[in-house]
Order: C-alpha cells, then structure tokens, then sequence
C-alpha cells in the first residue's frame, strides 16, 4: 500500500518550484502593514453588514471599481493614508487609531 501511494505522489508531482518559503517570507517581511490592511478589511466588511451593502453598492459608495474594493477586502491592500482618508471620510468609520509615542 505504501509503495502505491509513493508511485500516486511521484506521478502526480508538480514540475514547478513551490513558492511557499518566498511567500511566506513575504508574509513575515510585511507582517505590520497586512495586519492593518485585513483590520481594515474586517473593518469594511462589518459596516456593509450593518448597512446591507452589496460589494456594489459599496465601491459605488467609494468611487472606486469592484475590483479594487476587492482587493480591499482580500486584506493584503498596501493602503496609502490618503486611501485611508477616504474610507474614513465617505463612511464615517475609523479604520485604525494611530499611536504616538
């Protein structure tokens, strides 16, 4: 049985490098910025709950495109603080409290 197994694996084995150690590098080197990306994420998602608003209706909201409000919410949007700004502005909710030292 083991000998089947092995002989299923090799056969269906992949011939393209894994990526997981870069990738997961990347994750480790940017760890501060993704954190914050997904709390604003989490953050969007709980406000069109609140509000029953479809994906649609909040890029309209936004003035931006689906597809980027897409990218919002998948967490992993490297934000600008103007982008921040507007989110905050058109919807009235603080995305994060900056910290002074």
């Amino acid at each position: 049985m083991k000998k089947n197994a092995l002989e299923f694996l090799e056969s269906h084995q992949s011939t393209t490098p894994s990526k997981f150690e870069e990738e997961a590098r990347w994750r480790q080197e940017n760890e501060i910025w993704l954190r914050l990306s997904r709390s604003i994420a989490l953050t969007l998602v709980d406000y069109m709950q609140k509000n029953q608003l479809s994906r649609a209706d909040m890029a309209k909201e936004l003035a931006v495109s689906t597809q980027y409000l897409s990218r919002i919410l998948s967490g992993t949007e490297n934000f600008s603080l103007k982008s921040i700004a507007h989110i905050e502005a058109v919807t009235g909710i603080q995305c994060f409290t900056p910290t002074f030292a």
